[in-house]
């Protein structure tokens, strides 16, 4: 009889919990990603579709019309949504950019200018910059005459303008966004009419680009992925590994191979088969070229409060039903029930207390870590798939080039440091460890070091176009890729 009492007492907590379990999927729903993303640039608006995660075949059979031999085919799974610019960035998003923080792209900086078109194809000027590329553009047309290096700069600044991340696609990401789910040679089909129907290339377009969006676009709503302009990713160029791939990304130039970046989606200045899903293309990542542009792509979920995107709302969870043979319970409901519950969350908040307690002082052990190599002050902290810059004031401007390890694989590359009083984060694509400096260029803190000194701060000498690092000799500008 006992036993029965209890059964009867706790039947309203089964009944709870299940109906918690019920309510689960609902509540996932309506947490789900919002299809599109409007942001606010202060004067421009950049539109962002959402890419779902997937598993597509990358590359392209060998008998496919225009195939590259690097288009080996393989199973690619892409674990986590994303958001990717609806368009390419254009003109007049660029040029918020710059005039909100005075940023030179490396053309312009450069001894020699970049690869604008002079009537007849690509040649170097030094009055040919992204403002200049050599024939008309408004606002709406695709940015060009951009480096890797410009690339990134711009996605660090939406990074910190929003609290959301950005980056550059990795060629995965892009090809995924791209196909939408298609196999065929161009997202539209198999023939070259297909390209004409999607994008711009050498036989439509005349003497350069387009505005962006007057093409048909795919499945997702992206537009201009064939044509206009290449786009940069975040790879470095090289064979695809053999066998399925999680997450692929090119970390790592290839050993015994001219470093080089991978740029997607064909150009103005290319034939229809450079259009194609699967073809390929590299340069090198300071290459200035009118047909050179790029796409962002941006995490799920703001991480910092200032954060200004506005999205689609979601639809609100319709009240979930009553269960059979359950009612609903007055605030005189059973004593032992209310107690009982109260018992359990009061465990779950004493439990929760605990592990807050010990993320605290994990989070205060690894908080403020001096990162190898660097001057005094400079420290980071990491976080989910990237790591919170900290550096004094006087380090404004200077240039930190880093590397660690993500992935199992050694990472390098660069940021401008712009001192922040919450830090400043850099995404490195997963979790870092062993975050070290290679080079800080910039004359900020030499007096801060004694010259010559062991653990200086002295920048390597190498050859480069950025104006911030020591130069062994003055840039004269990369080779044109055409």
């Amino acid at each position: 009889m006992q036993l029965r009492s209890d059964a009867r007492h706790l039947s309203p907590v089964f009944a709870l919990a299940t109906a918690v379990a019920l309510l689960a999927p609902a509540a996932a729903q309506a947490a789900d990603p919002a299809p599109a993303l409007a942001i606010d640039l202060g004067g421009a608006q950049l539109d962002l579709v959402l890419v779902k995660a997937g598993r597509f075949r990358q590359g392209s059979p060998p008998t496919e019309a225009g195939r590259g031999d690097d288009e080996a085919l393989r199973d690619v799974t892409i674990r986590r949504d994303f958001y990717l610019g609806k368009f390419p960035v254009t003109v007049g998003q660029f040029t918020r950019f710059t005039a909100e923080t005075g940023y030179r792209t490396e053309a312009e900086v450069g001894a020699s200018g970049g690869f604008g078109f002079d009537g007849q194809g690509l040649s170097q000027r030094k009055e040919f910059t992204w403002r200049t590329p050599g024939f008309p553009q408004t606002d709406m047309h695709p940015v060009t005459l951009v480096t890797f290096k410009d690339a990134g700069e711009f996605t660090r600044w939406l990074t910190q303008k929003t609290g959301r991340v950005f980056d550059l696609p990795t060629e995965a990401q892009w090809e995924h966004a791209y196909r939408a789910g298609t196999q065929t040679r161009f997202h539209a089909g198999n023939d070259d009419q297909s390209a004409a129907a999607i994008g711009w290339f050498k036989g439509n377009a005349g003497s350069g680009t387009k505005p962006v969006g007057q093409r048909q676009p795919n499945a997702l709503g992206l537009y201009d992925m064939s044509g206009n302009a290449y786009e940069w990713c975040r790879d470095w160029y090289g064979p695809y590994a053999p066998g399925p791939a999680v997450d692929p990304e090119q970390t790592t130039p290839p050993a015994g191979d001219k470093p080089r970046r991978v740029l997607r989606g064909g150009s103005w200045l290319k034939e229809p088969k450079h259009l194609r899903a699967a073809a390929r293309y590299r340069n090198d990542p300071g290459s200035r070229n009118a047909d050179n542009g790029f796409r962002v792509i941006a995490a799920l979920e703001a991480s910092a409060p200032a954060a200004a995107a506005r999205s689609t709302p979601a639809t609100p969870a319709a009240p979930a039903p009553l269960l059979p043979g359950t009612r609903r319970t007055s605030p005189s409901s059973s004593w032992s029930t209310a107690a009982i519950v109260a018992f359990v969350g009061g465990g779950l908040v004493l439990a929760s207390a605990l592990v807050g307690l010990v993320g605290l002082l994990v989070h205060g052990a690894t908080r403020r870590r001096r990162i190898p190599g660097a001057p005094p002050g400079v420290t980071f902290r990491p976080q989910g798939d990237g790591f919170w810059l900290n550096a004094p004031p006087h380090l404004r401007g200077s240039t930190l080039h880093y590397r660690c390890l993500v992935k199992g694989a050694m990472r390098r590359a660069s940021v401008p440091i712009e001192p922040n009083p919450r830090g400043q984060f850099v995404y490195t694509g997963g979790a870092p460890s062993a975050v070290e400096v290679e080079q800080l260029g910039a004359a900020a803190w030499a007096a801060d070091a004694p010259r010559g000194a062991a653990g200086s701060y002295r920048s390597r000498d190498r050859t480069s176009s950025s104006p911030d690092v020591a130069v062994v000799a003055p840039f004269r500008g990369y080779p044109s890729a055409y």
